[in-house]
């Protein structure tokens, strides 16, 4: 995704913000004032209820955006706190609004981008549901691999993990089995389907 964030947005000024574990980005009903890019790290966006206390919402991983729904309203809607230390790069709401509606075909990219998530999103959720860790992973494999069944992870596998719903440890032992049955084959940052 950074590449094609980068390709939509080359042309506008950014702010490079390093956040410590338990820093917030943002809290709920700040103003909106810039929309944000995780280059690393983790970023938990939680909400207040109505009963007093913090629902998670969502959690932002490298190479993800985030509070995506705030560059149409004033204010956040939710919490956004470093689960880690994070990078963050951010794009002034003003500028990226003004851009996007004097460049069509930049609108219609980062229309592109937004619809792409939503589509993994809901591939994520479906991956989640099913039971067998060792299914859960090859699915995640078929759905994020290109067309030589190939896999290039832009997160680190502990991030996966997460992603899809197992405990680390869960997720590397099974892993290992796929690699020892010979149904892939992994180096860092790479898995491979056979």
């Amino acid at each position: 995704m950074r590449t094609r964030l980068n390709d939509v947005l080359s042309h506008l000024k950014s702010e490079n913000i390093t956040l410590a574990k338990g820093d917030y980005l943002f809290d709920q009903g700040d103003q909106v004032v810039s929309f944000h890019y995780v280059t690393s790290g983790k970023i938990k966006l939680t909400r207040n209820t109505i009963e007093g206390s913090q629902a998670l919402i969502y959690v932002a991983l490298s190479g993800e955006t985030l509070a995506e729904a705030s560059l149409f309203f004033d204010q956040y809607h939710c919490s956004a706190v470093a689960d880690l230390e994070s990078e963050i790069v951010a794009y002034r709401k003003s500028t990226l609004l003004a851009h996007l509606e004097q460049h069509p075909a930049a609108m219609k990219d980062f229309l592109k981008l937004f619809a792409g998530q939503v589509r993994d999103l809901r591939a994520i959720n479906e991956i989640k549901n099913i039971r067998a860790a060792k299914e859960r992973i090859l699915a995640f494999i078929r759905h994020a691999m290109n067309e030589h069944q190939e896999l290039y992870l832009e997160m680190s596998l502990k991030d996966v993990a997460y992603q899809i719903g197992l405990a680390h440890e869960t997720f590397y032992r099974e892993l290992k089995k796929l690699e020892q049955a010979k149904l892939l084959i992994r180096h860092d940052g790479y898995i491979k389907l056979l």
